[in-house]
Parts: C-alpha cells; sequence; structure tokens
C-alpha cells in the first residue's frame, strides 16, 4: 500500500487528522521534539525497521508506546525475527501489506480502541502456515549462521556450543523442513530456505540481541 493511499484512508474512512508523514523513525523523533505534546498522534503506522537497525528502533518504538501513542505496523514482513521482537514489545497490531484496504482500516480503528490484530497473513508472515517447522531459538540461529555462510566451526563459536551441538541443531533443522516436505539436504537448500522464510537477519543484530541477553 503507498503511503499516500495509507493516508487517504485514515482520513477519509476513520476521519483522523494525519499530523505528520514521513519515511523513518529518526526524522518522526524530531518532529515531536519541537512539536507541543498536545498534536502527538495517538496513533503510528510504521513499517518494521532494517534489520541492521531493528534493536534500537524497536527500543524507540517501545518508549513512544509508553509516552501513549498506540502503534499499528504495516510491512511486507520479511524478517520473522524483527517481526516477534516487535510483538514482544506489546504493540496494538500487525498488518501485511498483502491485505486489503478494508481489513488495513478495521486494524487502525482497532489499534485506536485498544484491541489488538494481527491478520491471518500476517500471522502467517510470522509464524508460517500451521503446518510449517517450528525451530526452537538455538536451531534458528544456527540456521541464520551457517545459511549465512559461516562453516559449522563458526556457527558453534557464535552461539557458544560445541561443533558438535551445533551439526546436531542443523540436522534437527533438515529433519523438520524434510517432514514438512522441503527437503534440505545440502548448504544451498538450507540457504533458501532461510531467506525464502525470513530466518537470517544481519549479524549486526545477532550480536546486539547477544549482548542484550536475548539467548
Amino acid at each position: 500500500m503507498q503511503r499516500s493511499r495509507t493516508v487517504q484512508l485514515l482520513r477519509d474512512e476513520l476521519g483522523l487528522d494525519v499530523v505528520h508523514v514521513g519515511g523513518s523513525l529518526r526524522p518522526f523523533v524530531a518532529w515531536l521534539q519541537r512539536t507541543d505534546r498536545t498534536r502527538w498522534p495517538h496513533l503510528l503506522i510504521l513499517d518494521l525497521p532494517a534489520d541492521a537497525e531493528a534493536l534500537r528502533q524497536v527500543e524507540v518504538i517501545s518508549a513512544l508506546r509508553d509516552a501513549g501513542m498506540r502503534v499499528l505496523i504495516l510491512s511486507s514482513l520479511r524478517s520473522r525475527h524483527t517481526a516477534r521482537h516487535v510483538i514482544s514489545i506489546g504493540i496494538d497490531g500487525i498488518v501485511s501489506t498483502t491485505d486489503s484496504e478494508e481489513m488495513f482500516v478495521s486494524a487502525a480503528e482497532s489499534a485506536l480502541a485498544g484491541r489488538l490484530t494481527i491478520t491471518a497473513r500476517a500471522q502467517t508472515a510470522i509464524h508460517g502456515p500451521a503446518d510449517a517447522p517450528q525451530l526452537s531459538r538455538q536451531e534458528e540461529r544456527a540456521l541464520a549462521l551457517y545459511a549465512s555462510g559461516l562453516s559449522i566451526a563458526d556457527v558453534a563459536d557464535r552461539i557458544g556450543v560445541k561443533q558438535d551441538t551445533a551439526r546436531k541443531y542443523l540436522q534437527r533443522v533438515r529433519t523438520k523442513f524434510t517432514v514438512a516436505g522441503r527437503p534440505a539436504r545440502s548448504k544451498l537448500d538450507l540457504a533458501r530456505i532461510a531467506w525464502a522464510d525470513g530466518y537470517i537477519i544481519s549479524e549486526t543484530e545477532w550480536s546486539n540481541r547477544a549482548a542484550a541477553g536475548d539467548r
């Protein structure tokens, strides 16, 4: 959905006064600092931040919610990790860019009323279909790192386990996807799955999460 169309729907369908439109959080925060608090918005419509900026920007989003703003994510949801991280801070809704305009308007209305909405398409994008393989946190990390091009030894070192344990994690991943009808015999197969399903995130975010104790 184009930004101009989003603004039009908020104005025409919900009768909202759109007080700020921007391409990222940074100019919005700068706008807040020079704007009287009585003009601050009740609802923010945000795309998910890029993986390299996710940890820092999610902290900003959390602070904005603490300031009393509702937050609705409108995104293509390419990174499951970032989406799950955003959900963990208690946002007010997530809509996929492939959802209908009616679904977006309904989710915005619900967010303003304090009701959480995560559309079915958003749920599938974040968690996969109901029969999608469910990976443990360590299995996700091993898959993401290995599919990014690291060796088994490097994967083991990054997640703090022995090489045999890292191999076991990856073998479990292969088995789970094979049972689900998506054979993953080679490293290339795993890389394709990791990219397609949004498991790969930047090394910067992994480092930041490790430093923050998100293991």
